[in-house]
């Protein structure tokens, strides 16, 4: 009895859930709270003004739907199981919490031989560049502008998917950082789409990545496209969803041809998966 009450409360959430998300002039990446997922909450009637969320300490993409105002949570890949919080503000200055908890995800492990050594074992000159890139990604993938999220993405690049999000990877038979987002396996030279409308944030090579672009679609909600042959855009410019961005390549650490594309939220990289499951 318990259990069959239980699957029909979840029943009648979910249904609630995807309501609000079908009420909403927005398209919505896919509820999943899991490491590495996205959880989609509602905080507020979208007739309340605009209220303050964050999670960690980290400001959260909100979305006005017709009913609710929605909270867009990015998870981090390391995130622990269990109950998780966001701590929400209106604008009376009132503060209150909304729980919700992150469940257990087993992700696969992929094998893979680069022969560039230097790209598994850096040197000490190389060595000194990554640290110096792990301090400007860090502020990068922490960018928060104050415009609505954009959120209807599309696949910056027809291939195949060669690379899952959350990956456990061995890099010449020794363990390395899980993937944090998407490879897509096409040929050198193959249109790089930009997923979303936004701004270009960052153009640059870097160690691991190559040649890659970063683009701001607003509220904390970025794109990442790496290992490009040829960049079409500067730092600032505009684009618009479907533009084309650059070229795949095989620049930076990688066994061939793709396109690595990684999506944040909230200062995380989450599943890009989750963005395009209906197409």
């Amino acid at each position: 009895m318990n259990n069959t009450l239980t699957i029909i409360c979840r029943s009648i959430f979910t249904l609630f859930l995807l309501s609000l998300l079908s009420s909403a002039a927005y398209a919505f990446p896919n509820n999943s709270l899991r490491p590495g997922g996205v959880a989609v909450l509602s905080v507020a009637p979208s007739h309340n003004a605009k209220p303050y969320v964050s999670y960690n300490n980290k400001p959260i993409a909100l979305v006005k739907g017709q009913q609710n105002w929605l909270a867009i949570v990015g998870i981090s890949l390391d995130a622990k199981t269990g109950q998780h919080k966001i701590d929400i503000k209106d604008s009376s200055g009132k503060t209150s919490i909304q729980k919700f908890t992150v469940k257990p995800h087993k992700y696969k492990t992929q094998y893979l031989t680069i022969k560039n050594k230097n790209k598994v074992n850096p040197n000490n000159k190389s060595m000194k560049r990554i640290e110096r890139e792990f301090v400007m990604k860090k502020k990068l993938k922490s960018t928060f502008s104050n415009s609505s999220p954009k959120l209807n993405f599309i696949r910056p690049v027809a291939g195949r998917d060669s690379g899952r999000y959350g990956l456990r990877r061995i890099l010449n038979k020794q363990k390395r950082n899980p993937h944090s987002g998407m490879d897509i396996a096409a040929p050198q030279g193959r249109s790089v789409k930009a997923t979303e409308s936004g701004t270009v944030l960052w153009v640059g090579n870097l160690f691991f990545s190559g040649n890659v672009i970063y683009i701001d679609h607003g509220n904390g909600v970025l794109s990442l496209y790496a290992h490009l042959s040829k960049m079409n855009v500067k730092k600032g410019q505009q684009v618009k969803r479907g533009e084309i961005i650059g070229k795949v390549g095989k620049t930076g650490r990688v066994t061939g041809a793709h396109l690595h594309w990684t999506v944040f939220l909230n200062g995380n990289a989450v599943d890009p998966a989750l963005f395009i499951a209906k197409q």
